[in-house]
């Protein structure tokens, strides 16, 4: 995720709730983020040729660091303290580690008044920390260039190159083959199309990833889950456009520009590329069931917004989806008005699978159960919605990652098996 306002550019339970699931990541994986006590981050920053050039000055400005995991935040800087000769040091305790054992992403601000959403920032991408050890220093100066971490990738993936488009704009595909793909020439598969594909099998792109690869290996290979054909479809700087049916006035303080403008409403080319151009290309050249009970969609974010968008319209091609952390602050409220025009029937139901995280922002949990609750109204049940919380769940691809083996579970598990494993609170109050 990109830090500042620009990140958002690539993205009380009410009386009588019909049905809420809470997450357990005791059933999700053994790797989940457990509390972790004792762990420190000890920053020490080399400001020296900042202030020499002017850029930095001790007696007002204040240098912060944002990040992915909490105590951190991409919303709220800590502040660091001077230390003497222009060395500046903060100490960053965390309580729980990014899942999976993946790095944190963090990033140095100069913070000082009146200055804009996108000023003050280190440039570039933002710097990925592996924390591996209870007591870890970072010294480094302002502007020092990020880390690159090897990509970690399981399992067979076909890289399809860029795939053209009448309807949208080109875009990197690569294709997860389960385990056993190659060695029985007469099964067929079901499909999940993922979108912003970049960040689903490796962290290069985004800093973490959803690891769908490491999951879904280690999920068919202990016979868990019906093996998936997965699809990862990179996004483009036309994220916002492909993913929302609507366009609306972004505010400025979510451009990453200082200026509001109407972004937006392209869900309909980008369908027609998923639907007419990018699917029968994989149906031709592997071994799929292209029926719609056996092609899913999914996405976070605006990604989750625009595959809930697509199941419901596309209820003939899509027969299930993972609508995971969705911005449903999208054209107000958007999704939620969808469902409660629309409504769905039993021929076009299609299976949906709805989560948010606590630490996602003030009304989260608000907004998720709003639409829980108009789906269940429109028909939902048990068997065809499965709705999630994760009480430490933030808005990146390491919380995803978290929640990927329930969703997979979810899709490609025997029924009675993956409602179990998303067990039910006790009676709302």
């Amino acid at each position: 995720m990109i830090a500042g306002a620009a990140r958002g550019l690539l993205r009380p339970l009410a009386a009588g709730l019909a049905l809420l699931f809470a997450l357990s990541f005791s059933m999700l994986s053994p790797v989940a983020a457990q509390p972790l006590p004792g762990h420190v981050v000890r920053f020490a920053i080399d400001l020296r040729e900042l202030i020499r050039a002017g850029r930095f000055d001790p007696a007002q400005d204040r240098l912060g660091v944002r990040g992915s995991q909490a105590p951190l935040s991409w919303s709220k800087s800590l502040l660091a303290t001077a230390a003497g000769d222009g060395l500046y040091v903060v100490e960053v305790p965390f309580e729980r580690l990014p899942f999976g054992g993946q790095p944190l992403q963090y990033k140095l601000r100069i913070e000082r008044p009146g200055q804009g959403p996108d000023d003050g920032w280190e440039a570039g991408r933002n710097h990925p920390l592996v924390v591996d050890v209870p007591r870890l220093e970072v010294a480094r100066r302002f502007g020092a260039e990020p880390a690159v971490l090897p990509p970690r990738r399981t399992g067979r993936i076909e890289p399809l190159g860029v795939v053209a488009s009448a309807h949208v704009r080109p875009r990197p595909v690569q294709v997860w083959l389960p385990p056993g793909y190659g060695d029985d020439p007469a099964r067929r598969h079901p499909v999940l199309y993922l979108h912003d594909g970049q960040n689903v099998f490796d962290a290069s792109a985004a800093g973490a990833e959803w690891l769908v690869d490491e999951t879904a290996q280690r999920l068919v290979q202990a016979g868990a889950i019906e093996p998936p054909i997965i699809v990862a479809v990179d996004s483009t700087p036309e994220r916002f456009t492909d993913y929302t049916p609507t366009a609306m006035t972004l505010p400025a303080e979510r451009t990453g520009t200082g200026q509001a403008r109407r972004v937006g409403g392209g869900a309909a080319a980008y369908a027609r590329f998923l639907v007419e151009e990018l699917k029968p290309q994989i149906d031709r050249r592997f071994r799929t069931r292209p029926d719609a009970a056996s092609t899913a969609v999914g996405g976070s974010s605006l990604g989750g917004l625009v595959s809930l968008w697509l199941a419901l319209e596309y209820p003939g091609t899509f027969g299930a989806a993972l609508v995971v952390s969705p911005s449903l602050w999208w054209d107000d409220q958007y999704a939620l008005r969808l469902v409660q025009a629309r409504g769905t029937n039993d021929a076009s139901r299609p299976r949906l699978w709805l989560d948010m995280g606590a630490l996602e922002g003030e009304g989260a949990f608000a907004a998720s159960r709003r639409l829980q609750q108009a789906l269940m109204a429109s028909g939902y049940s048990a068997r065809t919605l499965a709705y999630v919380e994760d009480p430490h769940g933030s808005h990146d691809e390491a919380s995803w990652a978290s929640r990927v083996e329930g969703m997979l579970r979810f899709l490609y598990g025997p029924l009675d098996r993956a409602l179990h494993a998303i067990p039910r609170p006790s009676a709302a109050p």
